[in-house]
């Protein structure tokens, strides 16, 4: 009996083996030789599916030509398909994070170097129970409450194994950990071995700012006349990045801004200097009491605390708390992003543990700076032979969108300053040690020097300012304000006390997490002739913040006081406005001995000195109701005393989960504390958003804004212009303006879509904005403008972004007067009172 059913179960298990279907995906050559088709028909077959194609179904067959219809139908039940894929670990998270991807290699600005440490570990994660408190707290929208959560679970030998581990964390938020569910591991990461190339390709053929054109208007003599014409040249990028697994990464960068001489003008000694490139290597030691080592050679980023030491990025960013969305990368990163004038290129390490953190960074690089003739010679620069005291002065770094040629320029219709380009040779030596007692809370010192090859002078009072930055003084005095005040902080290295060669900045960083609140801030101090080991006897700034997280709220504090003369160059602490916000540099830029430093102001990376206390908040009422944002800012400009409060909130009603409706309202009075005084001024601002999700990630939106300002009336802009007459000026002006929006996102196919809106707006006095893609664009006081974004993954690993935009609006219109008798030779160009704006943006992006 035993030997029967042994016999019967053999005799099902051959019967089920031979009548198992052949999968044509999987199948060797001799395998699909079983079937009733000729040899020919099998090789046909395989070779289909070697060099064309995996199938997607049987009836793909008939696309090849030795297969019938009668053949197909034979083959029908003996065979079948399976799903099959020749993607590799980092191909198939490729295919599962592109949205993501796409988004960040989208991204400019402030954020276009993070993009790309954040693009790298979305390809190679790093293995997160080896990952330190700073390291997870470098991720987008992970906060301090987040990252000591999972750090306290790994340090009680509580192994994190999965995403439902991750997830389940005690007193880690769900929206926290699924951000950082796609940037980790749970082992060792299996492409250590790999090799990766990712090559991003930027054309773009707008034309300069509203700002700049009115700049040059405004001087018929200004430097950027013959720069900034119609036959501009356009900005292009080239990226490579290169990665060998997650520990060994290289990369180069060449750009050119509007205006700027294209690559193929330049010399490889030109595009060595100004291009970028950097090679680095970081992986973890366990050999070295189980650190994190990083090195890197070239250009780099070293940002530490909150910002107020050391963050080197061109860009200026409002209201940058460093949670959420605003997030600061701490630590050393190679830097392939767009900033030029901050840069940092030498050499930099990282040495990492679980309690200590010791960092070095040396760098020379020559810097763009307004110069003195101080020789009197006419000639700005160009006398390296001479004795430091004998060489022109600086009177600061600025950042001009189309640089200056060559590497000293002569006269440049000003009597006083040129922009120089390479003027200023910087080298900085710094460094940042880190202790940390326990997981959640450290104590850091960061500090660095910046030597010089020439000294910087800024005058001590705003009669001598005067003299040096006016085309005029004697007409033009009247319009130096006390905000002006401001140009008088910067930093002097030669004046009556002292006469140095360098810029000294230091400061101490602190953190702490105690279950849902976390503390955190720094103090820094420009050294001028106070003590080392004094506390606030130099020019200091300071910011300290405080952030709650529960499930359904998230709270923030934060109180801010930066002095006036605190002038650190690489500075980037959180403020409402910019450096030199309201002074000459922005509101009367014609006046200026030379245009080009409108730029003081326009490409300003520093917060403005401001005294404040700041508020958030994100309250999730229901599944209906959430409060999205709201924030209440108060706070004091230090250059005139002007207090102002702002505030912003938005609230989303979710009816069901394909509609949102969000109202939001934006308040804000400036001088709130004396309504009698001249520069009281009251902004409000009322926006309605209707968002519905479609089907296969559509998207639609409608958006209608309306602003309007109550500020004091201006003799210049309301009166008759006649010279010499009385002219009394009460009440208030209202400048009001409306703006539809209609956004929209449409998805052809999976990797095909297309993303664009169309706009009008009319304001009477006030100029719009608009959030266009991954750009922020200012508009005309009236007009219309429509863009559209097709967006393809052409294959595999090439995606590609065509950008059309039209724009048609109506600018303000410059009146050049006569006051006192005075006469202007500047001739206003009444094209620009009305606009027509043409551009295209190309991207494309290469990554295997």
């Amino acid at each position: 009996m035993r030997r029967f059913i042994l016999l019967t179960l053999l005799l099902v298990i051959l019967s089920a083996l031979a009548a198992e279907k052949i999968d044509l995906n999987t199948a060797t050559l001799n395998e699909i030789l079983t079937l009733p088709i000729t040899e020919q028909q099998a090789q046909d077959i395989y070779n289909y599916r070697e060099y064309i194609a995996f199938f997607e179904s049987v009836y793909e067959l008939r696309k090849i030509e030795s297969i019938d219809q009668e053949t197909l139908l034979k083959l029908k039940p003996l065979v079948r398909i399976s799903h099959y894929t020749d993607l590799d670990d980092a191909e198939l998270r490729r295919e599962e994070i592109a949205y993501l991807l796409e988004r960040l290699g989208s991204n400019e600005g402030s954020q276009e170097g993070t993009s790309d440490v954040w693009e790298d570990y979305l390809i190679t994660p790093r293995n997160v129970n080896r990952m330190f408190f700073s390291d997870l707290l470098n991720f987008p929208n992970v906060s301090p409450q987040d990252a000591a959560a999972v750090r306290n679970r790994i340090a009680n030998q509580d192994t994190i194994t999965s995403w439902r581990d991750l997830r389940t964390t005690d007193g880690a938020s769900y929206y926290g950990m699924r951000n950082l569910r796609n940037y980790v591991y749970y082992t060792e990461p299996p492409v250590s071995d790999q090799l990766f190339f990712d090559y991003q390709f930027k054309y773009s053929d707008a034309p300069p700012e509203e700002a700049e054109e009115e700049a040059e208007l405004t001087q018929e003599a200004s430097s950027m006349d013959n720069r900034l014409q119609d036959d501009y040249e356009p900005e292009i990028m080239n990226k490579l990045r290169i990665r060998y697994g997650s520990a060994w990464k290289a990369g180069m960068m060449v750009f050119n801004r509007k205006g700027e001489e294209q690559l193929y003008d330049r010399t490889a000694q030109e595009m060595w200097e100004d291009g970028k490139f950097f090679v680095g290597y970081e992986d973890y030691q366990p050999w070295l009491f189980d650190s994190y080592l990083k090195v890197y050679v070239g250009n780099y980023r070293a940002t530490y605390g909150e910002g107020l030491v050391m963050e080197n990025t061109d860009f200026y960013s409002s209201r940058k708390t460093g949670m959420g969305f605003s997030k600061r990368i701490t630590g050393i990163i190679g830097d392939l992003s767009r900033s030029r004038e901050y840069a940092l290129r030498g050499g930099a390490f990282e040495w990492k543990t679980d309690k200590f953190n010791v960092t070095g960074f040396i760098s020379y690089d020559k810097k763009d700076a307004v110069v003195y003739d101080s020789n009197g010679d006419g000639m700005f620069g160009g006398d390296e032979d001479e004795s430091m005291d004998n060489r022109d002065m600086v009177f600061s770094y600025i950042t001009v969108n189309q640089r200056p040629d060559g590497d000293s320029v002569e006269k440049l219709g000003s009597e006083n300053l040129a922009v120089v380009r390479d003027a200023l040779e910087e080298t900085v030596i710094g460094t940042h040690l880190e202790y940390s007692p326990f997981i959640g809370t450290h104590v850091g010192f960061t500090a660095y020097e910046a030597r010089y090859n020439r000294y910087f002078y800024v005058p001590s009072t705003l009669e001598e300012l005067e003299e040096v930055v006016l085309g005029d003084p004697e007409a033009d005095a009247e319009k130096v304000k006390i905000p002006d005040s401001e140009i008088l902080g910067l930093y002097s290295s030669y004046t009556d006390d002292y006469k140095r060669d360098y810029r000294r900045v230091y400061g101490i960083d602190y953190g702490t997490t105690l279950d849902f609140l976390s503390i955190q801030g720094e103090y820094a101090e420009l050294e001028t002739d106070g003590s080392f080991t004094k506390i606030g006897d130099d020019p200091h700034a300071m910011l300290t913040s405080a952030y709650t997280q529960f499930d359904n709220l998230n709270f923030m504090a934060l109180y801010r006081n930066y002095d006036l003369d605190f002038d650190n160059p690489y500075g980037r602490g959180f403020s409402e406005h910019e450096k030199f916000d309201d002074t000459m540099f922005d509101k009367y830029d014609y006046i200026l001995t030379n245009t080009d430093l409108v730029y003081m102001y326009l490409n300003s990376a520093q917060a403005q000195a401001e005294e404040g206390v700041y508020l958030e908040t994100r309250y999730q009422f229901n599944k209906y109701l959430t409060i999205t944002r709201a924030y209440l800012d108060i706070w004091e400009r230090k250059c005139d005393a002007r207090r102002s409060v702002r505030f912003q909130g938005e609230l989303e009603f979710k009816p069901f989960h394909q509609l949102r409706i969000r109202p939001k309202f934006k308040h804000q009075v400036n001088r709130y504390d004396d309504y009698l005084d001249r520069a009281v001024s009251t902004t409000d601002e009322y926006t309605i958003q209707i968002r519905t999700f479609l089907s296969k990630r559509d998207f639609f939106q409608l958006e209608y804004r309306y602003n309007q300002v109550e500020m004091p009336s201006y003799p210049y802009l309301t009166n008759d212009p006649t010279p010499n007459e009385d002219s009394i000026i009460e009440g208030t002006t209202l400048i009001h303006g409306d703006f539809i929006n209609v956004d929209y996102t449409h998805y052809f196919t999976d990797d095909f879509k297309v993303k664009g809106a169309f706009m009008f707006w009319d304001g009477h006095g006030i100029s719009h904005w608009d959030w266009e893609d991954m750009e922020i664009d200012f508009m005309g006081e009236r007009g219309y403008k429509y863009w559209f974004a097709i967006q393809d993954r052409i294959s595999k690993n090439i995606w590609l972004s065509l950008k059309y935009k039209y724009k048609k609006y109506k600018a303000k219109v410059l009146d050049v007067r006569e006051w006192d008798n005075t006469e202007y030779d500047a001739e206003v160009d009444n094209a620009t009172v009305e606009n027509d704006v043409q551009a295209i943006r190309l991207q494309l992006d290469w990554k295997f």
